[in-house]
Order: C-alpha cells, then structure tokens, then sequence
C-alpha cells in the first residue's frame, strides 16, 4: 500500500533526520548544550515509535524478529531498570538530571533507537542515505568550531580546546572520532564510484580530523591511533591471500608505529610543549593520571559493596563521598562518574549490568569475524578499529547521548550487514491485518504518544527554561527572581528537582550578602530556601553534599546548632571530606571556640598534609591563641617562615596589630612577585609602621618605576615619610 511505503520513508527520514540533533543548542534552557539535544532526540524517538506501532498494525514484515543484538540490548536495558528499582535513589536513577540527562529514561529511549534502526534500516540505500545525512552535519559541526579557532565565535567552555555546539571538547571529540571512521567507511562503500563523493568524503574526513585535532582530548586520539592500528592489523591477519589489501594495512600500522615514534622522538622539545594539544599529548603520565587512578580506587570500593545490581545509575555521588579520598581535595569537589565505563558500569548496574554490556561488544565482534560475515573485509576492518577506538576513549571519560547514538548506529549497521536482521521488503511482502486493527489500535497509539510525550518531556523543558528565568537578572530585580524560584519549586517533582534547589540555595546566599537594605525580604528569602532544601534532603536523606550545603548555610545565617547538626551528618555520610572538616572549623572560630575550631583544622591537615586552605586556617587559631611554637610547627616545613604570601595569615597578623609579622608577609609577597605595584605600597605603608621609613621610601620609589601615573602622589607620599608623617 502506498499509505504504508510513506510510513516507512517518513520512518526513515525521521530516524537520519535526528542526526541534526548535535546541533541543537537550546540556548533558554539549563545547561543548553544536554538539555535540548536530550529533549529534542526524546521527543524525536517517540514520535517515530508512534508511527513504527501504527505501520506495524498493518505490515508485518517491521514487527520485531529474532536478533541476538536486540535481545542483548533489551537485556542490558531492562537490567538497568532493575538496578534503578533496587539501587540508592530511584528518582535519580530515572531521571538524572540536566547536566547530563543520562537515567534509566534516557538509557530506555536509546534502546527504543536502537530497536526502531535495526528494523527499519533494511536495505542499502537508507543506510547510505543516514551516513551521508550524518557526515554532511559533522561538517557544518566541525565548520562551526573552525568558527572558534579563527575567533569568530567564543569557545563554550573557554580556553584554546574547540566544542563548537557539542559545548564540551570530549562530547565534540568523540563525535568526530564516530563520523571520522563513518566517512573513512563511506568512502570505500560509495566514493570509489564517483570522483565528486571522493572528494566530498576527503573533504569531510579533513575537517573531522582538525577539529578532533584541536579538541585537545588526549584520550580520544589515543583512541583513534589504536583504532587505526587495529583496522590495519585485521586487513593484514585477514585478508586470506588479498595482496593489495594486507599491503594497505601493512601500511597502516608502519604509519601509525612511525608516528608514535617520531611523537615520542620530539615529545620534549620546545615546539611541542608549547603546542596546546601536542603538549597535552606528550604530558601524559601515571603520575598526572594519580586523581583517575584514585578515582577508580574509589568506585572499585564501591563495587565490591554492591557487586549484583550496582548503586543505581547517577549514583556514583554516594559511592564518591563515602569512600572519598582526601588527596583528591585539589580537584572539583564533587564527582558524578568514576571516567572509566567499565567502572561506570558496574557501579550503575553491577556484575550483571556490567556483563550485559560487554555482551553487546561480544556479539558484535562475533558478527565481525563470523563466518556468515559476508560484508567487505575493509568494512569490518574499519568498523572493528572504530568500537576499539570507542572503548579507548571511554576507559578515561564517559558516553553521552550523541555517542551512545551513534556506538548504537553502528552496532545496527554490523547487524545489518551479518544478516541478524530481518530479510529485505521485497523478499517479504507486506500482510494486511483486519482493517479495523488500524482503525482502533491507530488512535490509542496516539493518545499514549500525546501522554507519554508530555509526562515524559514537557514538564523536565519548562523546569529547564524557568530555571534560566530564575538565575537571570529581571526587569523586577530580586523580588522577581524568588518568585520565579517559587513557582518553579513548588511544582518540580522529577526531573531538574535538585538542581532547582541548589540554585535557590545559592541564590538565597547571594541576596543575604547583597547590599540591599530590606531585611525582611532577606529573611524571607533565606526562610524559603532553608524550607525547600529541607524537603529536598527528605527525599534524598543519604545524599552528604546536600546536607553539606545546608548545613553552609545555616553557619552564614549564625544558626550554629542546626549548622552543626547538618555538617555533622555530613560528615558521617562522607568521613573524610575535607570541605566538611573545614565548615566545622569555621563554624567553631565563628563562635570564638578556637580551641574547638584548631582541632576540625588540625585533623583536616592530618587527612591531608597537602592542603594549604586547612593549613593556612590552622595556622590562623595559632596565632590568635598565641602559640608561637604551634604556629612554627604549621608553617615551616611548608614555607620555612612564618609569614609567608597568604592573605589568611597576613589578615590574623593584621588582628593582632602584629606589624613586624604584617611587614614579614608582605615582604614574602614582593619576593614571590616583584612587579606587584600593589603589594609594594602596601609593605611601603608597613614599612613606616615599624619605624623603618627608608625601606618604606625605597618601595615607593620602585612603586614609581612600576607605575608612571602614580609619579606625582609617590612623590608625595616620600615628603610625608621623611617628614615623620603617615602617607595618606
């Protein structure tokens, strides 16, 4: 019927068209970079489920068939859920959040993809169809971060590393990592036959490999040069007596082994150190890779205390604070995933999450290398280096959508091509089913898109659009915004619920410290947040940041009991979080328990010997309590004085009216920065507080040479010094 050839092409259509998500930037919404692709592809894949169940009612050569991949998939897919049901927090695991978008809901919506590709892609001509879509949006892509490098348009995340509209450097280096072996594929498959496709691929495959070049993510090209070692040696190893083919990839891995070399050979020099990705490349090291190895420590531990079903996807948060290790304190304070997806794995899904996983890797090569396997060799070689890349690039980072996407694509197009997947349409013509199948099933299928659509997207959008309205300034000022927050959280349940909560917080901190002279609405504001954040931690009990920031909160306001209260559960849900140990001791100093306050700092620095922050406040209770030999113990073997550069310190000396240590610390400051025109004014005026007025002269003078301007009040102020007086 022609009404069901037009299904299946807008199907088709459909499925290619959401190759076009990469390039949605949702720039209204929360996070606009995951937000509107998630959205956008979610909605997308629904729709095309809709309209795949209508065809389905009446063709049955689209209903689903045995495939080995498909039912590994679906496994995978239903273990997580189980895994989210039995894990820490459910509501997380289901949802996520706007940052990455990446629960069982997200997870469930790909598997949809998947299934919906594998069935529908049956021929040739939609796969070529879909590559050449996909290839021609790498290229506006990577166009658009060429944008970027000529300083046309700003880079996302700042710095010198390109992101174009993936707003994240890895997500753009994997993307182009997929559509550099697709092009690489497409051009042996379609572009031998014409010289323009020749030279549209070679195009392609140019901007693919800058962009990824300037990507700086050295996990990434490390990826793509096993990748492209392992297509080499699977054309050597099996091309069974096809000379030309062995001799390219006998060429292949003399190049790659050729590059390394060389890259290894010049690694030190000038003109790679001062490259930004060539330097990048040749920093890598066990040692630099000491917070990754620590990490994964850590998810190990966390494993091994739930080694079946895992922790729950988007619940690596628990396992990083209860098993945190303090020598992390110089990194980000809180982590979301372990960066290694086989630990990523088996903390979301465990053992047999994990093992599912790897199944869909098994069958996969499986298809690769069994003997049914009639598809080009060079194909499979290409397709075998591409998962290898893959899998490289995700033992130091994390998938997305945009890479579980086309990992997926992939995957269906190898099926494909092993013939798991149902026989061609011509081969099995279409069998009608009553037609009032059609007539009753079509519109139900339709009011579950309309409610699945909504339920599903359309309160996680309005969440993500209101938070922006909340968190940007408005023409009604402060007043506006909190009524923006109000609404927005008293009616998000699911999806963004937390994070609308955390920027309130936030928000409440910035209107208490603001200057404004209302101090009814700033208790409002504050009595609000502290409600909403309470209810939140209801929710999510065991959650130790939450109770962290709350319990932030309470200190600033001077409610020292509940302050203690929270940091004190905080502490017990992460023991050695240092930021925790920190709070307490403020909290203590704000009191003027010093005593109290020294032993938090103490023990934070015991945690770990490295951390200046707890260092420099230990050593500020020193010198308020007047320890003298407390404070040398603190301070030298670190800095071998006790005045070093450090504000905290100078601030305590500045207290005490310590004006030889003030001038001691300045003096550190002006050793370890000899341009600061700032601190030398300062040491001038401590100079003159201990009497010794021609230091402070002499300062003023280099004061002079560093700032021209300054010549005619520098001048000034030497006549007051030597006129006994204090400059003013």
């Amino acid at each position: 019927m022609k009404s069901d050839a037009l299904f299946r092409f807008v199907i088709i259509a459909g499925l290619s068209a959401l190759t076009l998500v990469p390039l949605y930037v949702a720039n209204t919404s929360f996070f606009p970079f995951i937000t509107g692709k998630n959205f956008a592809f979610r909605i997308g894949v629904d729709i095309l489920f809709a309209l795949w169940a209508m065809l389905a009612l009446r063709d049955t050569s689209v209903r689903p068939k045995p495939m080995l991949i498909l039912y590994v998939v679906g496994a995978f897919v239903l273990s997580l859920g189980i895994s989210a049901v039995l894990g820490v927090n459910f509501d997380k695991s289901f949802w996520s959040n706007f940052e990455r978008m990446e629960g069982w809901i997200g997870l469930f919506h790909l598997g949809l993809y998947f299934f919906l590709i594998a069935a529908m892609f049956q021929g040739e001509k939609a796969w070529k169809y879909f590559f050449n879509t996909t290839i021609t949006v790498s290229v506006l892509i990577g166009l658009f971060g060429f944008a970027q490098l000529a300083g046309f348009t700003v880079i996302n995340q700042g710095g010198v590393r390109v992101d174009a509209t993936l707003g994240n450097a890895t997500y753009l280096a994997v993307y182009m990592l997929f559509h550099l072996f697709i092009t690489a594929l497409a051009a042996f498959k379609w572009g031998l036959r014409s010289r323009m496709l020749q030279l549209w691929y070679g195009a392609a495959f140019f901007v693919q490999a800058v962009i990824l070049y300037f990507t700086a993510t050295r996990g990434t090209i490390l990826g793509l040069i096993v990748g492209i070692f392992v297509t080499g040696l699977v054309l050597v190893f099996f091309s069974k007596g096809n000379a030309a083919l062995k001799k390219y990839g006998a060429a292949v891995l003399i190049g790659v082994v050729l590059l390394i070399g060389g890259f290894l050979l010049i690694k030190d020099t000038s003109f790679v150190r001062e490259n930004e990705t060539l330097g990048r490349l040749a920093s890598i090291s066990l040692s630099e890779g000491a917070t990754r190895f620590t990490v994964w420590g850590m998810a190990f531990q966390g494993f091994l205390e739930r080694p079946i079903f895992g922790w729950g996807q988007e619940n690596f948060n628990y396992v990083f604070n209860q098993y945190y290790e303090p020598s992390l304190y110089a990194q980000e304070p809180w982590f979301d995933r372990a960066h290694n997806v086989v630990l990523d794995w088996l903390i979301a899904g465990g053992l047999i999450g994990f093992l599912l996983y790897l199944s869909v890797y098994a069958v996969t090569f499986w298809y690769l290398v069994r003997p049914q396997s009639t598809f080009p060799l060079i194909e499979r070689a290409l397709i075998a280096g591409l998962i290898v890349a893959h899998a490289i690039h995700n033992l130091f980072v994390f998938d997305n959508l945009i890479s579980y996407l086309f990992f997926l694509t992939i995957i269906a197009y190898v099926a494909y091509q092993a013939h798991d997947v149902p026989a061609t349409t011509e081969q099995r013509p279409s069998l009608a089913l009553p037609q009032h199948a059609f007539i009753v099933g079509a519109p139900i299928i339709i009011i579950l898109l309309c409610i699945v659509v909504y339920f599903v997207n359309v309160p996680g959008i309005a969440t993500a659009t209101g938070l922006i309205d909340a968190i940007r300034p408005q023409p009604g000022g402060a007043v506006e915004n909190f009524e923006n927050f109000k609404a927005l959280s008293e009616k998000t349940t699911g999806l963004g619920r937390q994070e609308v909560r955390e920027q309130l917080i936030q928000f409440a901190l910035q209107v208490l410290r603001s200057d404004s002279p209302d101090q009814a609405f700033k208790q409002q504001v504050v009595e609000y947040a502290i409600e909403e954040f309470k209810d939140e931690i209801a929710n999510n009990p065991e959650d130790a940041r939450l109770r962290l920031f709350l319990g932030s909160l309470y200190r600033q306001i001077g409610l020292g009991d509940q302050a203690l209260a929270e940091l004190t559960k905080a502490l017990k849900l992460s023991p050695q979080k240092l930021t925790t140990y920190l709070e307490l001791g403020v909290l203590y100093h704000d009191a003027s328990d010093i005593s109290a306050s020294q032993e938090w700092f103490r023990k934070a620095l015991e945690l770990e010997p490295r951390y200046d922050l707890a260092r420099s406040f230990y050593a500020v209770t020193a010198i308020e309590s007047g320890d003298d030999a407390l404070l040398k113990e603190i301070l030298l073997p670190r800095y071998g004085t006790i005045t070093p550069d450090n504000d905290y310190i100078l601030q305590a000396y500045v207290a005490k009216n310590d004006a030889a240590s003030i001038v001691g610390v300045l003096e550190s400051r002006v050793e370890g920065d000899p341009e600061n025109a700032d601190a030398r004014l300062q040491l001038a005026s401590a100079y003159v507080e201990v009497g010794n007025r021609q230091a402070s002269i002499e300062q003023v003078r280099k004061v002079i040479e560093l700032r021209p301007d300054f010549k005619e009040q520098g001048e000034g102020y030497i006549r007051d010094i030597e006129a006994g007086l204090k400059p003013q």
